[in-house]
């Protein structure tokens, strides 16, 4: 064996083992990653006003939510250091991508949100907010 091929010999073994131990690292970042916290199930009327978070503050609806229509959704009294996120999903459907991040307004944080017309005629959606490690769930139906 020449010099040239023990040289790329133990290039080979090296890349080798570096392989093994991304692999291995991978592995274990995935089997060991800390779970998403579950979210709070709040039970409040969106038509109602204010739906008062467990934390402190509130989650109001500018009117009532309708399929195509935009409406615009405001948090009060929270304190968070980037900026709160709200996912509108349909119980049993995939409706696509529907994740709006609220802005900063003054003291509290607004987003304008429009849901998608659901062909099955379904009228259920529920939101899914996020403030920093905190999660909460509303369930709530459109005209």
């Amino acid at each position: 064996m020449t010099g040239k091929q023990r040289k790329l010999l133990l290039l080979g073994v090296a890349l080798l083992l570096f392989a093994a131990l991304k692999a291995g690292l991978i592995f274990w970042y995935l089997h060991n990653k800390p779970a998403e916290p579950a979210a709070r199930t709040l039970s409040c009327d969106v038509a109602g006003g204010a739906c008062a978070l467990p934390g402190g503050g509130a989650l109001r609806f500018s009117a009532r939510p309708s399929h195509g229509q935009p409406f615009e959704i405001r948090l009060d009294g929270v304190a968070a250091d980037a900026a709160p996120t709200a996912d509108f999903t349909m119980p049993g459907m995939d409706m696509g991508f529907n994740r709006y991040t609220f802005i900063r307004d003054g003291d509290g944080w607004k987003a304008r949100v429009i849901l998608p017309m659901c062909v099955s005629g379904s009228r259920d959606w529920q939101v899914e907010l996020r403030l920093g490690k905190e999660a909460y769930r509303l369930r709530f139906s459109v005209r």
